[in-house]
Parts: C-alpha cells; sequence; structure tokens
C-alpha cells in the first residue's frame, strides 16, 4: 500500500513539473505573437548608385538603347534623362570628380552618335539657381547638386541641340525635296481640270502623269516626323518650330519651281496647286501645334497666294486689289507670274504689258522699302530657343522599369 502511495506521489508530481513546462512554453509563444516587427519607412535620396566599372554599359542603357517605343503610353519620354541625372547626382554626392568627369563625357559623347534627347532641363533645374529653381519644393532644392558647378556641360548640351536640330531640318528637307514638287506643283488632284492645259503645251514635262507623289504622300511624311517628336519627348515649343521650317521649305520650293516653268502659269493649274496645298493645311489645323498652328500655316502663304493670282481677274480695275491681297508675295514674284501667264485656251485674252506694268508701278509705289528678291532661300532655318520647362516629377519616387535592364545600378 505504501509502495503504492509513493509511486502515485511521483506519478503526481511529474505531471505537474510537465504541465508548467506546457505553460510556461505557451506563455512564451503566446507572447511572442503579441509583438511585431516593424519596419522604418525609407527615406531615398533620389540617387542611382553605380559602379566605375558600369560606366559605359549604364550609358549605352540609357543613352544609346533607351527603347524609347515602350515609353509612350505608360512612361514619360524623359524618363531616360532623369535615371542619368539620378546617377550624376551620385557622383556628386560622393564628390568623386574623376567619376562625374566620365560620366558627363561618355554621355556627351553617345547623345552626339544617336541625335537623341539630352538632361539640361534637370542640369537647370538641380543647379540651385534661383531663376531654374523657383518653382521647386523643398525636397527638390535639397536635391540641387552640392559640389559640382555642370553649367559649361549645359552650354555643351545646348550645341548639340542647335546640331541636332539642323540635323533634324536637313534629314526633312532632304526627304521632301524629291516630293515636294510632284505632289503640289505637278500633281492634278481634280481630275475634271486634268487636261485643261494650255494650247500648245500639252505634252510637255510639267504635266507628265508619271508623277507618282501626291499631297497624301508630304502628308504621310509629316505625319510620321510628328510621330517621332512626340515620342522622343521634343518639347513643344521646338516640335512647332521644326514644323514651321518644313511649312516654309515647302512654300518656297513650289513657289521657286512655278516662277521657273512657264508652262505651269494658267489659271487651272492655280486651281490644282490650291487643292494640293489644302490637304498640307488639313493636317497642320489637326496636328494639335494648336493655337500657333495658324503661324505655321501662313508659311504657305507664299504659294497659296501665287495660285490664287493665277486664278484671279487681270484688268485695271483688279490692280488695286492684286497689290494688297498678294503681300506675301515680293513685287518680282507678281511680276514674274504675270510675265509667264498664258491663256488657257484661244477665248482667253492674253495680259497685255501695259496692265504688268502698271501693276509694277503701283507695287513700288506702295512698296518702297521691300528688298527685290524673286527666288525664295530654301535653305532658311528659324533660329531655335531651348526653353527651360519644370519637372514636379520628384527623383525619389522614380522607379526603374523592368524594360531598361539596370541590374547593376541601386537606388539609394
Amino acid at each position: 500500500m505504501d509502495e503504492d502511495n509513493r509511486k502515485l506521489k511521483k506519478a503526481v508530481a511529474q505531471l505537474a513539473q510537465r504541465s508548467q513546462l506546457q505553460a510556461d512554453s505557451t506563455a512564451q509563444i503566446s507572447g511572442d505573437s503579441l509583438a511585431e516587427v516593424r519596419y522604418k519607412e525609407r527615406s531615398w535620396l533620389g540617387m542611382l548608385e553605380f559602379d566605375r566599372a558600369d560606366l559605359q554599359s549604364l550609358v549605352a542603357e540609357l543613352v544609346l538603347n533607351p527603347r524609347v517605343e515602350q515609353f509612350n503610353d505608360f512612361l514619360p519620354s524623359t524618363l531616360p534623362a532623369f535615371l542619368l541625372f539620378m546617377c550624376i547626382r551620385y557622383t556628386d554626392y560622393r564628390n568623386d570628380e574623376s567619376l562625374v568627369k566620365s560620366l558627363m563625357a561618355s554621355a556627351t559623347k553617345a547623345i552626339k552618335r544617336v541625335v537623341k534627347g539630352f538632361i539640361t532641363n534637370c542640369l537647370r533645374q538641380y543647379s540651385g539657381e534661383k531663376q531654374y529653381s523657383d518653382q521647386n519644393t523643398h525636397k527638390q532644392n535639397e536635391q540641387c547638386l552640392m559640389n559640382f558647378d555642370l553649367s559649361d556641360y549645359i552650354n555643351v548640351f545646348h550645341d548639340i541641340a542647335f546640331w541636332v536640330y539642323e540635323s533634324i531640318l536637313q534629314f526633312i528637307r532632304n526627304e521632301l525635296s524629291t516630293v515636294v514638287v510632284p505632289a503640289i506643283v505637278d500633281n492634278e488632284g481634280i481630275p475634271s481640270i486634268s487636261d485643261s492645259r494650255p494650247s500648245g503645251m500639252r505634252g510637255r514635262g510639267a504635266s507628265q502623269p508619271a508623277k507618282k507623289s501626291s499631297p497624301d504622300t508630304v502628308v504621310r511624311l509629316m505625319t510620321g516626323y510628328l510621330r517621332t517628336l512626340n515620342a522622343r519627348g521634343v518639347p513643344e515649343d521646338v516640335a512647332r518650330l521644326i514644323f514651321r521650317s518644313m511649312s516654309y521649305y515647302i512654300s518656297a520650293t513650289s513657289l521657286n519651281n512655278l516662277l521657273l516653268r512657264k508652262e505651269l502659269c494658267h489659271w487651272s493649274r492655280g486651281m490644282q496647286i490650291r487643292y494640293n496645298l489644302s490637304h498640307v493645311e488639313e493636317f497642320l489645323r489637326e496636328s494639335r501645334l494648336s493655337p500657333p498652328s495658324s503661324q505655321t500655316q501662313e508659311l504657305l502663304e507664299p504659294i497659296i497666294q501665287a495660285s490664287q493670282l493665277l486664278q484671279a481677274r487681270k484688268t485695271d480695275s483688279d490692280i488695286n486689289d492684286i497689290c494688297l491681297m498678294y503681300n506675301k508675295l515680293t513685287t518680282q514674284q507678281i511680276v514674274k507670274i504675270l510675265s509667264s501667264y498664258t491663256p488657257q485656251n484661244e477665248y482667253e485674252e492674253k495680259i497685255p504689258q501695259s496692265f504688268i506694268q502698271k501693276v509694277q508701278d503701283h507695287l513700288k509705289k506702295h512698296r518702297s522699302k521691300e528688298e527685290p528678291t524673286i527666288m525664295m532661300n530654301v535653305d532658311y532655318v528659324f533660329p531655335l530657343s531651348i526653353p527651360f520647362v519644370h519637372s514636379p516629377l520628384k527623383l525619389e519616387e522614380i522607379l526603374i522599369p523592368e524594360c531598361i535592364n539596370l541590374t547593376f545600378v541601386k537606388k539609394i
């Protein structure tokens, strides 16, 4: 009996000890589950850390191969410029003069190779200069460059911008040079008068049907140019300037060709030219270059007025109207068109020399300060002015999209 009591007491003691251990364990687990591990909110500096060994890969990805077509719908086309500037800020943060020089030199060389956008706006906005930082937030002003003055590089990028601008216009002129005259001057878009050429001039080279270019050809080219400029993030002011130069070139090329071809100076050709130009005008109205698109359309006025002069009535009572209405044509150009005018048929009278002389005398009287020019300068380019565009984009919030392969950099 005693033995049984002793065993029972021992078993109860063991059970009590085991229960206490389980209770302690449960309490510990319960305590652990009530504790939370919380992360402090990280404050990004708006920089991208990179190694010198990756510098060429960095520039190649951001400048030489930025996959612009993937930015159209979801990302700004200027994103590579901001990412590049975040790398510049990292070199400034480290106060590494050698690294910033290497980065800027590589970026400048790459930009000249591919004729693409610049980081001028970033360099201005974060330079610390009051005229560019007035609209900055307090955080953006804190992110201005601390150790390096890169204003000389702004001048370098400006020089590249002017070179790029002229290169773009030269490329556009080269493409348009082969289509403008066939599309605007030679194209017979109105079939009902396509055979209404002056007697004795049928079969001459001016109206050969073999010309394949049409106003739609010019419009397609201009549409492609506008789409490319928008995709590259070209500022609207610069894009508008390019289209002003483009419109001027179309007008100058067409008018010069008309002045040199007497067989085209008759009323039906004037109708054809006016009809062909209407396609270009419609494109400019719908191109979202408004509201100043009207200024761009005005550059077509010389060739428009020349086509209208061919259709206008030409009697002594019309002399004053001719001098007033065709104000975008010089005196020599008006006289040249009137002197080259050929009657449409035997029922139309030839313009008498006395009428042309009266027009010339009237113009000289009212345009005494006009320069004596007859041919337009097709190489004229409107001067470029690079606008500063403040960006509200926060550097610390910029995320690197997967379409840009920058696995070797670290956001800090």
